[in-house]
């Protein structure tokens, strides 16, 4: 959308200096139309892209161990001084989100999972 918004500023322009679109411009955002009517069409709220959880805080706070939980690892005692070092990606399937959370009353829940990212501290 910004590439269409680009364009047509772009239009503008030209057709302030009396010069039209080149075709290149017209099949660029003809392509762009495309995909984008093509997208809107093949929606499907039963196949969603799993979530990103950037989880951020305080040094010492207990983000990696909540994390760990989740993921049934042990990062946060690898770390140095037990504290994350570095920013780190995980993909928490969705089997281990509901088997953690399972005393909670959830709806039917839908997503693949989380990718969560983990911070350090500041």
């Amino acid at each position: 959308r910004v590439a269409i918004t680009a364009g047509e500023e772009d239009d503008e322009e030209s057709e302030d200096s009396g010069s039209e679109s080149s075709d290149d411009e017209l099949s660029a955002r003809e392509r762009i139309e495309a995909r984008k009517d093509r997208a809107d069409r093949t929606k499907d709220m039963d196949v969603l892209r799993a979530p990103i959880l950037c989880v951020l805080g305080h040094v010492d706070t207990g983000k990696t161990t909540i994390l760990d939980k989740l993921r049934r690892t042990n990062v946060q005692e690898g770390e140095a001084g037990g504290i994350t070092q570095q920013i780190g990606a995980t993909n928490v399937p969705i089997e281990n989100i509901i088997n953690e959370c399972s005393h909670l009353t959830m709806p039917d829940i839908k997503i693949p999972g989380m990718l969560i990212i983990d911070t350090p501290g500041h």
